[in-house]
């Protein structure tokens, strides 16, 4: 790894805080942090709620890593600030996770389809993580990527996605 592009950056998991707070967390770090970026994994919880794995990377060297649940005004917000940054900043008035996002239909792919119109481009590759293998696909935009992966349990029968 090349020493001049690596930034360490100091991760923090934040836990407890409400909807409407990480929302404005997000807002407030791209307000007041050129180069704020958003590091998404979509994922479903038990329950069935769809939700981002998030980091926050703002300043220098931070990154802020939480759950945030998604309603359908809180995704359009995130794709905004993906492409515009702090000029994409809409406001946000519902903070109620939407359960009924992932009824129905395969949220993920869905998901996936519907945010590569916007994308700069995509890269898929495959990684290790504590004796685990993931095939990944990674989409780039101009403040962040989300990043889908998904466990392969037989690594002789990976598909491209």
């Amino acid at each position: 790894m090349d020493n001049a592009s690596f930034i360490p950056y100091q991760r923090l998991d934040l836990k407890g805080m409400t909807t409407s707070a990480l929302v404005n967390l997000i807002r407030v770090a791209a307000t007041n942090f050129q180069g704020t970026s958003l590091i998404l994994t979509p994922r479903i919880d038990q329950s069935g709620q769809a939700y981002y794995w998030t980091g926050l990377r703002y300043g220098e060297c931070t990154e802020l890593d939480f759950k945030l649940c998604l309603n359908k005004e809180i995704e359009a917000f995130i794709l905004c600030f993906l492409m515009k940054g702090k000029d994409g900043l809409v406001d946000v008035g519902n903070f109620t996770p939407d359960p009924t996002m992932t009824k129905g239909i395969s949220w993920l792919q869905s998901h996936l389809y519907r945010h590569l119109e916007y994308c700069q481009g995509f890269k898929d590759f495959i990684r290790t993580s504590n004796g685990r293998t993931f095939q990944n696909r990674k989409l780039t935009f101009p403040h962040g990527s989300i990043v889908y992966s998904q466990e392969i349990k037989d690594v002789f029968s990976t598909q491209q996605q």
